[in-house]
């Protein structure tokens, strides 16, 4: 990013351009924090131990050093896409240019792009690319931004939509002021979300180990402690960062 003085339109122009011929260097001098990658010296350390291994040792040099430099590129590249047709949509006034210049923002961007080149699903990508479009927008951030970026990253789609819907059920109950279970309600049953019960048990027990979600009222009747699950402080400030970011760019 620092040579494009932190501005994507020059980033984009110059990706399409070509002018990064070399796949290691355009992605240690634009997308990546230079801590994430080994020393030079280091590097060569790795690389001829590697080269030492019977057989293979050539191939995993290419897949550790060349292969990804080459993949963490196409993911970017293909992020930027995703970027520019998202801005494109929208009119330049709603864009908050100096925020985009400020110091704050420029970090917030670099995190993005570090998870852009890690993810590999497309809608992940498409998300990311949303949610920094709405910052561009709205500069309100958290200190937390960088914990919901890799939420983000390692949740399912399915997961996402388990806390939306545990969600809107506890705002609706807390609407109606009442205090009725629900602990037999659809968003609380696999089948609601088309999955087997061993998967709905897989995903909400990593919901519950990201501390994403907290079991209310566990062993309640004859009832199991998932039929009670609520979302907990941190969840619902993650479902808003991604509610508030997208909201404004798609």
């Amino acid at each position: 990013m620092d040579e494009c003085g932190g501005d994507l339109d020059r980033l984009l122009d110059r990706t399409k351009a070509g002018e990064f011929e070399n796949f290691s260097k355009m992605v240690d001098d634009i997308c990546l924090p230079r801590e994430t990658y080994l020393a030079n010296e280091t590097e060569s350390v790795v690389r001829a131990a590697l080269g030492a291994i019977p057989s293979v040792g050539t191939a995993l040099n290419e897949a550790v050093f060349d292969g990804r430099a080459r993949l963490k590129l196409a993911r970017l590249v293909k992020f930027i896409g995703y970027l520019a047709a998202i801005v494109g949509t929208h009119e330049s006034a709603k864009i908050d240019r100096e925020y985009i210049q400020s110091e704050e923002f420029i970090d917030f961007l670099e995190d993005v792009l570090f998870q852009a080149t890690k993810v590999r699903a497309e809608n992940k990508r498409k998300k990311l690319a949303a949610v920094l479009v709405g910052r561009m927008q709205d500069r309100d951030g958290t200190p937390f931004d960088d914990r919901y970026l890799d939420l983000l990253v390692s949740l399912t789609e399915m997961q996402i939509r388990i806390l939306d819907e545990h969600l809107r059920a506890a705002k609706k109950r807390e609407e109606s002021n009442t205090d009725i279970s629900d602990a037999s309600s659809e968003h609380r049953r696999p089948g609601h979300y088309e999955i087997s019960d061993s998967n709905y048990r897989f995903l909400v027990q990593d919901l519950l180990a990201k501390s994403l979600l907290y079991t209310h009222a566990a062993g309640r009747g004859d009832l199991g402690p998932l039929q009670f699950l609520e979302v907990t402080e941190l969840g619902e400030a993650f479902v808003r960062f991604l509610e508030k970011g997208t909201a404004h760019a798609l």
